[in-house]
Parts: structure tokens; sequence; C-alpha cells
């Protein structure tokens, strides 16, 4: 073994600094039971005591509103009180919004921020157990890169990969999520946020387990088909724009196989949690993913690494490359709001283009890839 194998890592050496000079990595952990037993809610407080008594703007403080939930909910998934992180809880939120919400790093950098107006907040009140010399928010922001990086282009892997790399995949849940987001071309959190009542499916052993399939208006009348909800329906989706896409029959089979087996606890939500048979999560579609196609496609000098954004880059790849199919039925089938902008005072011709699903189906159905996902796969949830 060399030399630079054995030696100590960053964090080992963060650890020995500490226990030399007394430190504490995590200052906060010891806190974090106490702040969950508390009925009050440090968010709340500075919500009130900042924001509403110092007459921020109304859009200012949707911001901040919708900012504490996503950060809420990062922390729920690592078991600790939102108002007590440490540095690693922070690198993971920032990371996280960059690779999954698809931020900008100025984006992550204005949250970074503003979570850190919270914080201090909290330091400053003596009330808090906050210490004045610890700020993980602000740690992150001295130590993160958050400038505009180079992008690199996802790997280019063939259909016929795919095809291999899903049939590896034998969860017959796990493959639904795969393909599901290769077929559709989905965020993972559009993903998360699908619901029983947005699909269409004809089988009718299906429509008898679940009475609510195919309920939601924009599918009522359109078989074989599935609803993206706006940002605006869905916490955590991002589109502005609803769209309605058509669903093949390899995956129907494969969506009606998992659904006939899947955890009946009366949630709305289509994929779920094998564990608690929760709304299954962005962090763990991603961990999926990572799981299946790495190490083979991690990240290169000329590549990005396969994560779960990925099928939306395939699909689009597929669609406006490979089929070469019209731009704006494209962006209708990625949800992406057409461009209205102002050109001495007349609009372009953006806003006069209109694009339905009728004008995708037919497009979509005689030309969408097929990847195997009804063979060897294991019929357990």
């Amino acid at each position: 073994m060399s030399d630079a194998d054995e030696a100590p890592s960053v964090e080992d050496r963060r650890a020995e600094l500490a226990e030399t000079f007394d430190r504490n990595l995590d200052p906060l952990a010891k806190h974090a039971e106490k702040f969950t037993e508390s009925d009050v809610d440090p968010f709340e407080l500075f919500q009130v005591e900042i924001l509403q008594r110092q007459n921020y703007r109304e859009s200012t403080r949707a911001g901040y509103r919708r900012l504490i939930g996503q950060w809420r909910d990062h922390m729920a998934e690592h078991g600790r009180h939102p108002a007590c992180p440490n540095e690693k809880h922070v690198r993971s939120f920032a990371e996280y919004c960059l690779e999954e919400r698809e931020n900008q790093p100025d984006t992550v950098r204005t949250k970074l921020r503003r979570l850190t107006n919270i914080y201090q907040y909290w330091q400053s009140d003596s009330v808090f157990p906050h210490p004045r010399d610890f700020n993980p928010f602000v740690v992150v922001l001295s130590k993160m890169d958050l400038q505009r990086p180079e992008v690199k282009d996802p790997p280019r892997i063939p259909i016929p990969k795919l095809r291999t790399m899903l049939a590896s995949v034998t969860h017959l849940r796990d493959r639904a999520i795969i393909a599901t987001q290769l077929k559709l071309g989905l965020r993972a959190s559009e993903l998360c946020n699908l619901q029983i009542g947005d699909f269409n499916l004809e089988s009718a052993e299906l429509k008898q387990a679940y009475p609510e399939l195919g309920t939601h208006s924009a599918v009522s009348d359109r078989p074989n088909a599935v609803y993206i909800a706006t940002r605006e329906e869905r916490e955590g989706n991002k589109s502005r724009k609803p769209r309605v896409l058509p669903i093949d029959e390899e995956l129907d089979q494969l969506l009606s196989r998992y659904l006939l087996v899947r955890p009946d606890i009366g949630s709305s939500w289509v994929f779920l949690s094998q564990t608690t048979h929760s709304q299954l999560t962005q962090e763990y579609t991603n961990e999926l993913w990572t799981d299946v196609f790495r190490p083979e496609y991690a990240e290169t000098d000329e590549h990005r690494a396969v994560t779960s954004h990925f099928g939306r880059h395939r699909f689009s790849t597929y669609w406006r490359i490979e089929q070469d199919l019209n731009r704006e039925l494209v962006k209708y089938m990625r949800g992406d709001t057409p461009q209205v902008m102002e050109d001495r005072g007349r609009e372009t011709i953006d806003s006069y283009l209109h694009t339905y699903y009728a004008d995708i189906e037919p497009v979509y159905r005689n030309n969408i890839f097929k990847l195997g996902l009804n063979d060897t796969v294991d019929d357990s949830c």
C-alpha cells in the first residue's frame, strides 16, 4: 500500500484536531431531542419576529416558507431536528439541490444564505442553544464551490445497453421506478409525487383493486395515460405546465404487475418505501440509480455521473436528436413552459404556439423505445 493510501482523510484530521482542543464537530446533536420534544417551532419564531415585523415582501416570505419546507424534509431524511444541523447535513442539502432539484449554483448559494439568516437569528437570541462560534451554513458556503461549473454532458447509453442494465434489476418496484423515468422523462420529484388517480390503466383487475385509478380529470377519458402535476399542485415538482403522457404497452404491463402486489395501506402514492410503506423519497430514487449504474457510469473527465436525472436527459435526447421530433412537441412532453418574451412591445411567436396531448400521443406510441421490461423480474415488493 502506498503512502497516499495510508494518509488520513481530511475528516480524520479534523476529528483529531477537535479531540486535541476539546472541540465538538457536532455541537447541536445534544439539543436535537429537546427541540423535538418542545412545542415551540424555532422557524415560526423567525418568520414572525424577522420576516413579519420587518415587513419583508410577501414574495420573500413565500420563498422562505418553501425553503424551510425543503430543509425540514431533508433533515427528516437524516433523522435530525432541522434546527440542529451539522456541516454534513448542510453539504448534503446543497448537493441535493444541485443534483436533484436542478438548482443553479447561485440559487443554492441564495438558499444557504437564507438559512444562514435563520441560524444567525437563533444565535443572537439567548433562549437558543446555538453557539456563536459555529454556523454550519457559513462553513459550507466558505468551503463549497458554488460558482457555475463547466457543464458535462451525460454519457450516451444506447438503448440495447439500457435493456441490459434494466435486466439486472430483478426487483419489480425498482425496475418500474427506473423504467418510468426513462420512458416518461420524469424528474425524481415527479416520480415520487405520482398518485394512483394520475394513472388511467385499462386492467379490470387493477380498477377493482384501486377504485381511484384514473380518476384525475386530465386522464379520466384518456386510456393508458398518466397525468404529471405542476409545482403548484404537488410540492417538489418543478414544471409550471401540466402534461399528460401516454403509457405504452410494456410499461403498462410492468406498472400493472407492480400495483397488484404493492402493499395495500390506503396510500394514494404510487411508489412506496419498502420498509415504512410511506411515500418514496427522492434520495432513495437517486440511490437506486447509483446502485444500478455505478461504477460503470460514474463521473469521468468527459461525462457527468448517471443519477436519477439521467432518465430525463435520455428521454429528451431520444426524441429531439434520435427521432428528430419537433422541438415544441418535446417541450410539451418535458413539461417545459413556453418562452413568452417581449421584443419592443411585441410578443414573440412562442406565445402563439400551443401543443396538446393529441399531438404527441400517436407519435409517442409508434416510436417509444422498448426496454424488455417484463423479462425475468421478481413479483414481490
